[in-house]
């Protein structure tokens, strides 16, 4: 009877728990599914205010594919969620209230969204809207052959220009004195009554309507945080808050089932072994030695800790002695195939870690192999030192060198990520690279930049995609002059990453250009920097791992510490230099501080 409910209370656990987990994976589902639409139409409404909110079509039709598009998905966002909070589990998990806000909080969203959307078609554009009888009423007054001094015009034109750009009340005021400057010259001008009172009257109607457009400009919200701006995105905040609510507990509902499997096997078996001691004391009067028989051979199964498949005595009596003996042998044999079980899984998992150890630590190899040799770097510079330190096996830092006659190239690069990431990134950078210099001949820094920027979002197809993966450069060429051997020409060129030299005792940055290889950034040119140094300067370049590792305290290492260093260092030979950095940058790290970066620092003497 014992063993009998048992295996009843075992088997009930874990089809509830197979029941719990149905459950949270149906929940994870739905709400993977959900945040991938709301994500959707954040990039809708971003597409719509970056193509519509300027579209002179949009404002007359009033029709925007994107907002069709967006409205369709937001319908489904609904739908979405009504199933989930019928989705089995939502109770028990306690998920249906924060799923109620969420419904709630989308509510209010549309409300707010269409509102704004309300008010910019009534703020209009050009000629439509508040701004379009705005432009009609100051045009009727440029337009009177009365009005020859147009200065205040212009000045009430400029001001009012400022703020459709500026979104600055000040302007708005200005506007406002400066009308009624234009209102008093007007009445100044020989002209008769009536015309006075009409150009009067157009001033009023365009004042009328700046103003009504400010209200509007004030209620859609100067900036994210005024108006329905912000109503929006304190809306939004609260959606994303919710579902990470929801994402949190089902990753603690996931881990106590996983911890409910572990654990329950575990207290089922001690369950029987304590209801199966208390038994044998019962009977043990009447059941000796058969009893002691069993009850020895039970202990010392358990004192293996059911790690050895251990035989049970053989019990050949046909009574009740008999039939405990045969149950608990079946049941033995039961948990000891429910513990190979765990085992094989376990050491699959184990196997499965390893080789995913083994493919990082193989392509660290790979990595490690795309890396100038420190010998090819001695080969063309007099000193050098290489500091390469990543965060973890794999790094998103590489450096880059290349001879070809008489110019050097050398380049120091920091991808975006770090580790298995970061490394993809890496092998992606120095392939172009090669191919940009090596096959193409490209041979200009800045040019170079451009190609490789070209490359990447090609590589990466981030027209499409709209992601900002890319890489910071430092690169660097060195040209060896015939006819002057006592100096090198330096072109440099840089994508956020500076230069750092080192001549007649001071050490100079020449900072790179605002702007990342790949991405969505700004564009601006990449520059090129070209001077002459003599023989014997120094050169260094850098990610900004060094300059932004921090300290217990949290405190980065800094970049004008870092600059400090190498030139209190600058006169040592560059091997001993290296030693000192790095020597700094362990001091600096002491306690439990873990490298938050790739680390790459290079220095080479001319």
């Amino acid at each position: 009877m014992t063993f009998f409910l048992v295996i009843v209370t075992f088997v009930s656990i874990n089809l509830w728990l197979d029941t719990e987990r149905s459950n949270v994976e149906k929940i994870d589902a739905g709400l993977a599914t959900i945040n991938l639409q709301i994500l959707t139409i954040g990039e809708l409404e971003r597409d719509f205010f970056e193509n519509e909110i300027t579209n002179i079509n949009f404002y007359k039709s009033r029709y925007s594919p994107y907002l069709t598009q967006r409205d369709t998905i937001a319908q489904r966002v609904f739908l979405d969620l009504r199933i989930l909070a019928s989705t089995p589990g939502v109770m028990s998990t306690g998920l249906h209230n924060t799923i109620d806000s969420i419904q709630y909080a989308l509510i209010n969203y549309e409300k707010v969204f269409n509102e704004m959307i309300r008010l910019i078609i009534k703020r209009g554009f050009k000629d439509t809207g508040k701004e379009g009888e705005m432009r009609r009423h100051i045009h009727e007054i440029e337009s009177s052959k009365y009005t020859r001094d147009l200065t205040t015009l212009l000045m009430a034109r400029r001001f009012e220009k400022d703020f459709i750009i500026r979104k600055d009340r000040v302007y708005a005021n200005q506007v406002d004195t400066v009308t009624k400057q234009l209102k008093a010259e007007i009445q100044l001008k020989p002209i008769n009554l009536e015309e006075k009172k009409r150009l009067i009257n157009q001033v009023d109607r365009y004042l009328i309507s700046f103003l009504d457009f400010v209200a509007l400009e004030e209620k859609i919200g100067f900036n994210n945080q005024s108006g329905l701006r912000k109503d929006l995105n304190d809306s939004f905040k609260l959606i994303k808050n919710a579902l990470q609510k929801i994402n949190q507990t089902l990753l603690a509902k996931n881990d106590q089932s996983h911890r409910y499997i572990q654990q329950s096997s575990l207290i089922v078996l001690t369950l029987f072994i304590i209801s199966f001691i208390v038994f044998s004391l019962v009977i043990a009067r009447i059941l000796s030695k058969p009893v002691r028989k069993l009850s020895d051979s039970i202990h010392e199964i358990v004192s293996q800790d059911f790690s050895k498949q251990v035989p049970l005595v053989e019990i050949q009596q046909q009574d009740e002695v008999g039939h405990l003996a045969n149950d608990f042998s079946f049941m033995l044999e039961r948990m000891h195939d429910y513990i190979g079980e765990i085992r094989s899984k376990s050491n699959n998992l184990e196997q499965k870690q390893r080789l995913l150890m083994d493919s990082i630590r193989y392509a660290q190899q790979i990595q490690r192999a795309i890396l100038p040799e420190n010998e090819e770097i001695q080969m063309v510079f007099e000193e050098s030192f290489v500091i390469y330190k990543p965060a973890e096996l794999v790094s998103g830092d590489f450096y880059w060198l290349n001879a070809h006659e008489n110019k050097i190239f050398l380049a120091v690069v920091d991808c975006t990520g770090h580790g298995v990431p970061g490394a993809f990134m890496s092998m992606i950078g120095n392939t172009l690279l090669n191919k940009i210099v090596k096959e193409n001949r490209s041979q200009n820094p800045s040019d170079i930049l451009e190609e490789l920027h070209i490359e990447v979002k090609i590589a990466l197809h981030q027209e499409k995609h709209k992601n900002d993966d890319g890489m910071d450069v430092a690169f660097c060429a060195i040209e060896k002059l015939p006819n002057n051997p006592d100096e090198v020409k330096i072109v440099f060129a840089g994508a956020k990453r500076p230069l750092w030299y080192f001549n007649n005792g001071e050490l100079n940055e020449i900072r790179g250009t605002k702007r990342s290889i790949g991405g969505q950034s700004k564009y601006r040119p990449f520059e090129n920097h070209a001077f002459m140094l003599p023989k014997g300067s120094l050169l260094y370049l850098a990610s900004d791992g060094f300059n932004d590792q921090h300290n217990v305290e949290r405190t980065k290492f800094g970049k004008m510490r870092l600059m400090n260093l190498i030139k209190q260092q600058a006169h040592n030979p560059l091997d001993q230099q290296s030693r000192n950095y790095q020597k700094a940058l362990e001091d600096h790290m002491q306690g439990e501080v873990k490298q938050r970066d790739d680390i790459t620092l290079i220095g080479v003497k001319l």
